[in-house]
């Protein structure tokens, strides 16, 4: 899954926050001699801001709703409460030998999926896509062979999930697992890179692949052009009646909305260069930011009327919407002559406030941050009802593992427990 638009200076600040640089998601390190590891930032430096605000209580806590999803710092796949009580394991890692990667919920929380990697010697490696209830139980397998998923995306309908992973003949094998009965993967197509998005109904997504292949495809393998010149953009999204792509022709580049019904376009932001964008949930605003000689603005505009706001200046590493559309979340570089580190900004439509430094894991650098318009259609940071997020990371005090952090300003995040990746579920 290479990135079509590479945000260079802001990589390269991300990578220099780690003792090392990440690998490429479509050859994900299979480092078994380590296990899971990534229990922290293993920064080379940590950041310089005290904590500040008050940190949450354990009655803000407690009324948190879902579960967290924890890869733990031994690897192993874990499920608790938002305060880190009632913990189960639900996939077992076993160093030197097996992984668990790219855990996601199913799009009504009742399921978990990830990808189980075993060695078999010599650098060679099998792969299953596992499905279960968030306590472990009711589990599924679908082999995967000597395909490593390294990309899982649950379909709306959750009994079905997309994956991507690495293919001699395709570089990108897309393909897709059936939940339900006795689970099967069936690859479908393939190119380099692949970026998609599921339609509503499941049985059909949005891709775009390459540099000029922009398609509705079945599950099938049947595939129609959307008949648009894809622009320079790397994930397109289909939400709920309207396709989001950037389209290029004698105009121009621009991000366009095309109507799914009638193929009617509208023209949504013009632009030169590159875009990157994330659309909210209600598919009421699209979040985007323009990449020319210098960064745009991270900004949203109104899908209804037109009508743009500027949220924050500078390139950020990364953004996401709250489950009800309402909140921003986006992640920005904080630098002085010294060191690298980042912070959390919440923006909700008028005003914006941003939370103490810290520096993120390196399996959030590695795998997620580099993908954050794909990933944001398949996991959330935020919990369900948007009060609070949750992310991994290390403090200016050292302190690594999983935090929460209430999203109203002068709060200080909460550790809940270790590990290098968390994702909410969805209800």
């Amino acid at each position: 899954m290479r990135r079509a638009v590479r945000h260079l200076t802001l990589l390269a600040l991300v990578a220099a926050a780690c003792t090392s640089s990440p690998d490429p998601p479509d050859a994900p390190s299979l480092d078994f001699a380590t296990g899971g590891g990534d229990a922290s930032a293993t920064a080379s430096a940590t950041p310089s801001a005290e904590p500040t605000g008050q940190p949450m209580t354990p009655s803000d806590l407690d009324g948190l709703g879902g579960r967290l999803a924890i890869l733990d710092a031994p690897g192993n796949l874990v499920t608790m409460d938002p305060d880190g009580s009632n913990e189960m394991t639900v996939a077992e890692a076993d160093p030197g030998s097996t992984q668990v990667r790219q855990p996601a919920w199913s799009r009504d929380g009742e399921r978990l999926a990830w990808v189980h990697v075993t060695s078999t010697g010599a650098g060679a490696f099998d792969a299953v896509v596992s499905t279960s209830t968030p306590d472990g139980a009711d589990a599924t397998e679908a082999a995967m062979g000597a395909t490593v998923p390294f990309f899982l995306s649950w379909d709306p309908t959750s009994s079905r999930v997309a994956y991507l992973g690495p293919s001699v003949q395709d570089e990108i094998e897309f393909g897709v697992v059936e939940v339900a009965g006795r689970p099967t993967s069936k690859a479908v197509d393939g190119g380099a890179p692949f970026y998609l998005s599921w339609a509503p109904s499941g049985d059909e997504l949005l891709v775009h692949v390459g540099t000029d292949r922009l398609e509705r495809l079945g599950i099938d393998g049947r595939a129609e052009a959307v008949g648009q010149q894809p622009g320079t953009f790397n994930v397109p999204v289909w939400s709920g009646d309207t396709l989001l792509y950037a389209a290029v022709g004698d105009d121009g580049q621009r991000l366009v909305g095309q109507d799914v019904a009638s193929g009617r376009l509208r023209t949504l932001v013009p632009f030169e260069g590159a875009i990157t964008f994330v659309a909210s949930p209600d598919g009421e605003r699209v979040a985007f930011q323009i990449f020319g000689e210098r960064p745009s603005a991270l900004s949203v505009v109104d899908l209804d009327s037109g009508n743009i706001l500027g949220v924050v200046e500078g390139a950020i590493a990364s953004y996401f919407w709250s489950p009800d559309g309402e909140r921003l979340l986006y992640l920005e570089p904080v630098t002085d002559r010294e060191q690298i580190a980042f912070r959390w900004g919440v923006w909700d439509g008028e005003t914006t406030f941003t939370t103490e430094p810290f520096l993120p894991s390196q399996t959030l650098v590695r795998e997620y941050l580099p993908f954050f318009e794909q990933y944001a259609q398949v996991i959330s940071l935020w919990s369900p009802d948007g009060r609070a997020f949750a992310y991994p990371g290390q403090n200016a005090a050292g302190e690594t593992g999983i935090w929460v952090q209430e999203a109203i300003p002068d709060r200080a995040p909460v550790l809940v427990s270790d590990g290098a990746f968390v994702t909410w579920s969805p209800a």
